[in-house]
This record gives structure tokens, sequence and C-alpha cells, in this order.
């Protein structure tokens, strides 16, 4: 017999509980460094160059290279520019580092955005997928394991009418998450798309921990209110914030003014990297 958990509340601090000496109405301030400023700009100008001596075809070398994956200049541009919406690759990039920088204690795991995309489509037999479920990966220690969605909301544009958002299994809370910087679970495509990821996980589940203590008979889905983006191309970047920032208490303080900002870190993160191998510093000189 286990005793019953209640659920877990996002929790705001009465005054009387209060540190005197912290802000509590204060959000984080996401500031770049000249050095990470002038490394966007660099990034930014190489891309456009490019794009202009040759508008067909992408010429332009690698600026990240982390294992398996790799990004030229011209890709991390478009992605990160204003407006510029992420591709699916620079997404793995970004996820990939996330995951290198949580502490080894840590009980969060962000899968890659691919195996989202075989979710959605109950492809749920890939090598991959089926490997990073594996038993001996006891999945079912962790606190949470999050999916970022790459989801098609405009079928009528199969290419950009895409968006990305998270999908969290909340194993600590028990409860399926979503969070969504531009829809809430009123939204019936968003209902529909995280019921498909709900099945499909459940499916893996009880392929591969079956006999665990883990049941997600009692799990129910719930939409965490997160940030909301103000145009259509920034769903990756809060995407990977909040993917960043999620412990399942407190939500990432930031908005859409913080975005520029966030582009620039981020670009600086990924390229200005021990684990990059590319030779960035000539590429960008």
């Amino acid at each position: 017999m286990h005793p019953h958990q209640f659920e877990r509340r996002i929790i705001k601090r009465p005054p009387c509980k209060r540190s005197p000496f912290i802000d509590y109405n204060e959000k984080k301030v996401y500031m770049s460094k000249p050095e990470a400023n002038r490394l966007y700009a660099s990034v930014i100008l190489h891309g456009r160059i490019n794009e202009e001596e040759s508008p067909d075809v992408d010429t332009s070398v690698r600026v990240i290279e982390h294992g398996k994956y790799f990004v030229t200049v011209r890709d991390l541009a478009n992605s990160m520019k204003k407006e510029g919406f992420v591709l699916s690759h620079v997404m793995e990039v970004g996820i990939q580092n996330i995951m290198m920088n949580l502490p080894p204690d840590s009980k969060k795991l962000v899968m890659p955005v691919r195996f989202s995309v075989q979710m959605l489509n109950m492809e749920l037999n890939g090598k991959e997928l089926i490997s990073r479920f594996k038993k001996s990966n006891r999945l079912d220690r962790k606190d949470m394991i999050m999916f970022p969605v790459l989801e098609n909301i405009d079928k009528t544009k199969p290419k950009t009418g895409n968006h990305y958002w998270i999908f969290n299994v909340n194993i600590r809370d028990q409860c399926f998450e979503t969070l969504d910087s531009w829809r809430t679970l009123k939204n019936k495509s968003l209902d529909v798309c995280a019921r498909k990821m709900v099945a499909s996980f459940q499916s893996l589940w009880e392929e591969h921990y079956a006999s665990s203590r883990i049941s997600l008979d009692e799990f129910g889905l719930t939409n965490i209110d997160v940030p909301k983006q103000n145009n259509e191309f920034d769903c990756g970047v809060f995407a990977l914030t909040i993917a960043n920032g999620w412990e399942a208490r407190a939500v990432p303080n930031f908005t859409a003014d913080d975005i520029p900002s966030i582009r620039k870190h981020l670009t600086n993160m990924w390229v200005d990297n021990a684990n990059n191998t590319a030779p960035w510093k000539t590429i960008l000189k």
C-alpha cells in the first residue's frame, strides 16, 4: 500500500515567509555580454553574406559540431535572427546543451525533438526510441521526462506551419503537463496532440516498465500557464527556455521582450562551448 500523494502546487510564499533580501516581483533579467553580442552579430553577418552569394544552396561552413549534430553558419543565423524559426537540428543542439548543463544528480531528462515526431505518428518501434526506454535506463527513477514537440498546426503549410511546445511527464507529481507558449488545452488541436503523446508514452511505458512501481493509471493531463509569445516565429526559443527552467514548481519568469537577448545568449552558449569541435573562432573572425 502506498500513501496517497497529493498534487503539488506552484507555491508563492506568503509575505510573512518572504526574505527581506529578495524582490519576489523581480523577474530574471536576460542580458548578454559584449563578447556574446559580437559573436551573435558575426553569426548573423556571415549567414546573410552566404545567403546573398548563394541564395538557393547553403554553402556555408559548420560553425557548431556537437557529437553527431552539426549546424552551418547560415542555418544558425536563420534560426536565431530576429523572428527566425528554430530549425529542428538546431533545436536538437539546444536540447543537448540543456542536458550537458544539468547537474550530475539531476532527475530531469529532456528527450530529442525527433522522438515527439515519432510518437505523434505512433511510430514506436524505432531502435533509438526503444533504446532510450530500456529498463536499464531506469526512467522510472526520474522526476520528469520532457519531450519538446514539433507539431504542424497549419496543414496548408507543411513546412512553415510548425510549432514547438513542451510535453512533460511529471513522475514526481503524477501528471502529464503541457507547456505551450501559444495555446492552452482549451485549444482542440493542442488537446488532441497532447493526448496522442500521452497514448504513445503509456504504450512505451507498459512495454518496458510494466513491473515498475510507477503506474501511469492515475496520471491526469494538465495545462501549465507559461509565458506567451507574441508572434508565430519565437516558439522554439520559448520552448528551449521553458524546458531549461521548468522544475515543476516555479514557472520561468520571462516575457516576449526578453527573446532578442535570449537568442543572443543561446547562440553564444552553443558556439563558444568546450564541446563544440568546429573551428568557430577562425570562421567568425
